[in-house]
């Protein structure tokens, strides 16, 4: 999956727990707000 370049700033807990196939994720070059 991915979602990078997307303006994503955060992800919520338990976004990605119902896709339980998913075995990558790309999130770089996103706004992060840590």
């Amino acid at each position: 999956l991915s979602l990078s370049n997307n303006q994503l700033q955060s992800v919520p807990d338990g976004a990605f727990d119902r896709l339980t196939s998913l075995t990558h994720i790309w999130l770089s070059h996103n706004p992060w707000n840590c």
